[in-house]
């Protein structure tokens, strides 16, 4: 079953083309110099996770490549690796579409999440260095500041960050990969569920256990905490949607 309940924004000037000129117009410049074919894969995916591209919607290489004032091949380059991370689908004889979001992706993403990101949780427990540790608390600090304030996309910065810090933090190579990939495709689900400003809160102190289970070295805690972080995570948003 598909869904689609996320608030989006109205465009009066131009469709596709005015949403994916704006976000251009208004990202701040980045810190250091990126590549083209990346430039482009970092505002398609925005504009998707933050659902000002409809699931479902037809996009060209051309609408695009005019928005972003760009060539057309950093942006087949960019459509490329959006494929794989599974944000959109190249259809025969329909060109590009951005992915549909449904329950079945939903909760196959949860099942993955609880079972690996458990186990990276468990890994970090017994190999995180204490460097990295403090990472992650000054990590759940910043995530505070941001729930605090409302401030919804540096609390979506800051919380896959978290997620990133603790995959590295279990030194399993292709776990991080397999698990970067992962949150990729769990990005739409995050926006949605991170906009309720009492789960922020419930966030905040789900990491926050997480890291103390990893400091304190109880590698069984540290697995228990993720796996019900992930388990509310996924109360959320069907709560938010409207499955319940």
């Amino acid at each position: 079953m598909t869904f689609w309940n996320c608030r989006l924004q109205d465009d009066t000037r131009g469709g596709r083309k005015a949403v994916l000129g704006g976000a251009a117009d208004t990202a701040s410049p980045p810190a250091r110099r990126i590549s083209l074919r990346d430039q482009a894969y970092e505002t398609i995916k925005q504009q998707i996770v933050r659902c000002e591209l409809r699931p479902g919607e037809a996009i060209t290489v051309t609408d695009v490549a005019n928005a972003l004032n760009l060539g057309r091949t950093p942006v087949i380059q960019a459509i490329d690796r959006l494929a794989v991370d599974g944000l959109v689908e190249v259809m025969p004889r329909k060109g590009v579409v951005v992915s549909p979001v449904s329950m079945n992706d939903f909760v196959e993403i949860v099942e993955m999440r609880a079972l690996n990101e458990g186990q990276a949780a468990r890994w970090a427990a017994e190999r995180a260095s204490p460097v990295a540790v403090e990472r992650m608390a000054a990590n759940v600090e910043a995530t505070w500041t941001a729930a605090k304030r409302g401030a919804l996309e540096d609390m979506i910065d800051c919380d896959r960050e978290f997620h990133r810090m603790l995959s590295g933090a279990a030194r399993n190579a292709i776990l991080t990969e397999f698990l970067s990939n992962l949150h990729d495709r769990s990005l739409r689900f995050w926006f949605l569920s991170l906009r309720a400003p009492d789960h922020n809160m419930r966030v905040c102190e789900q990491h926050a256990a997480i890291v103390e289970s990893i400091r304190a070295r109880n590698a069984d805690a540290a697995e228990q905490a993720m796996r019900d972080h992930i388990t509310a995570f996924s109360r959320n948003l069907t709560d938010q949607i409207g499955l319940n």
